[in-house]
């Protein structure tokens, strides 16, 4: 606590007043750029909300409501999975001092920067041989739910791992030592001062995890596909929606994404500021 008191006051010094930053040139375009791109995002969305309203269609908008229920538990269950493998990788990485952790983080990041669309290839591919074909014959993943939440997994566990390690990273090690020092055993020293210091980290990591599942559309549709009341997420449903040229259903769904990301990174700045 005292540690960001220092750091926020370190802040309010540097800051520069108000109108420093508007009278300098500079100042003037930096405002200018955030004005006009935050007016740009309002008229986006101004546009999906009329659109959603009396745009051409004919589907009812209860027409949502099972890629939703679809979409909220496929993307539950990828982010458990996620959370469950990623964060005890992540405490590895943060903690580990292995020469070549570097290697294995790197690989462990390559999600984040691949086309989800390459990544549900990889995914398809991985499924046609041994140990993926094995998986594929015992539960079908396939153009099935299961393939929806593997699609969604694969492409957020690196989101997980980075914002857990970053988390990991930033909590205490004199805590940990003074635990270790007293006699404290390892388990206790994780479950009771490592994962409490690093708490908002993890809800973070698990609250962008959800919200980029949610919206997950190139990797689930290779892997998945899009079938009404099988596979259709809402990120899936608003392509589909959009093909069929119901466009006030596709800004409905649009929407409901836009609303979900909005909490999520509500949520993520929440608990920063605690």
């Amino acid at each position: 606590m005292a540690g960001r008191t220092q750091r926020e006051g370190h802040l309010a010094q540097v800051r520069l007043p108000h109108r420093a930053l508007g009278q300098s040139p500079f100042g003037l375009a930096a405002t200018s750029s955030a004005v006009v791109l935050a007016l740009f995002v309002l008229w986006l969305l101004a546009g999906l909300a009329r659109l959603a309203l009396v745009g051409p269609g004919r589907r009812p908008a209860t027409a949502i409501l099972v890629p939703l229920g679809l979409s909220l538990a496929s993307a539950s269950l990828a982010t458990l999975l996620a959370l469950l493998l990623g964060v005890p990788a992540a405490w590895w990485l943060a903690r580990s001092r292995w020469g070549g952790r570097g290697w294995v983080g790197l690989l462990l990041d390559l999600p984040l920067v691949l086309s989800p669309v390459a990544l549900g290839t990889a995914l398809l591919l991985f499924l046609q041989f041994p140990p993926g074909s094995l998986l594929e014959r015992l539960i079908g993943v396939t153009f099935r739910f299961p393939g929806v939440v593997l699609a969604q997994f694969t492409v957020v566990l690196a989101l997980v791992v980075r914002t857990a390690a970053a988390a990991f990273a930033q909590a205490s090690w004199e805590l940990e030592r003074h635990a270790i020092t007293y006699g404290a055993a390892r388990w206790f020293v994780l479950t009771q001062v490592t994962l409490p210091a690093s708490k908002p980290g993890l809800l973070a990591a698990a609250v962008l995890a959800f919200g980029r599942a949610l919206g997950e559309f190139g990797a689930t549709v290779t892997v998945a596909g899009t079938i009404p009341g099988r596979t259709e997420t809402l990120a899936t449903g608003v392509y589909m929606a959009l093909s069929a040229g119901e466009l006030r259903l596709a800004a409905q769904l649009a929407l409901v994404l836009v609303l979900a990301a909005a909490l999520a990174l509500a949520a993520v700045r929440y608990w920063e500021k605690r």
